[in-house]
């Protein structure tokens, strides 16, 4: 169907020039198709086809699968602030889109957010970076976490000591942050990194 390979088309152009997938909304305009379930319709059937999945209840939630060599890209929303119950997808915490090859996420809910600051510049972590995330309440030992500290975002290395828990900084101009117990109501850990993609 040749419609169904145009709007594919329009789909990868539009995250290769942009960053993000288009919208039912503009992929309706571009092709002057005026209802949404229009649209729908040729999405269901590039998604049946294996060449897009889709993430609900976010209008940007298309992701391209390639082929087999190429392993599957996933668009992954960045989030401009995270709120202490978990990721907010909706438009108001929405700070963009970032494309990542499925090969370094090990599945599950991911969402990604810009780092601010060198407290991880030991770990290979620089200002600026998109971190990708998984949501994941209960991060081992070691692991570097996202973490939600009154209205803060942090990434910082867990370290379970005894009843403690320590957000370790990677760099040793800045302090550990030690939590007694995860007693701390105003704290709460979010996910753990998963991948670090970097514009150069």
């Amino acid at each position: 169907m040749e419609r169904k390979r145009e709007i594919y088309d329009f789909i990868k152009d539009e995250i290769a020039k942009r960053g993000r997938p288009p919208t039912i909304r503009e992929i309706g305009r571009k092709f002057n198709i005026s209802s949404t379930n229009g649209v729908r319709y040729f999405l269901d059937r590039l998604e049946s086809d294996g060449l897009i999945t889709r993430l609900s209840n976010t209008a940007r939630g298309i992701n391209l699968v390639r082929n087999e060599t190429q392993g599957t890209a996933r668009s992954i929303p960045v989030l401009g602030r995270v709120p202490a119950g978990g990721p907010d997808y909706g438009g108001e915490c929405l700070d963009g889109w970032v494309l990542v090859d499925d090969q370094f996420i090990r599945g599950g809910d991911v969402f990604a957010v810009r780092v601010k600051g060198d407290s991880m510049i030991n770990a290979g972590i620089q200002d600026g970076d998109i971190a990708v995330v998984k949501t994941n309440p209960q991060p081992l030992s070691g692991e570097i976490v996202i973490a939600v500290i009154g209205d803060e975002v942090t990434l910082k290395r867990l370290v379970k000591r005894g009843k403690s828990v320590i957000l370790k900084p990677e760099n040793d101009r800045y302090r550990e942050i030690v939590l007694t117990a995860m007693q701390d109501r105003n704290v709460s850990i979010i996910g753990t990194l998963e991948a670090i993609v970097r514009n150069y």
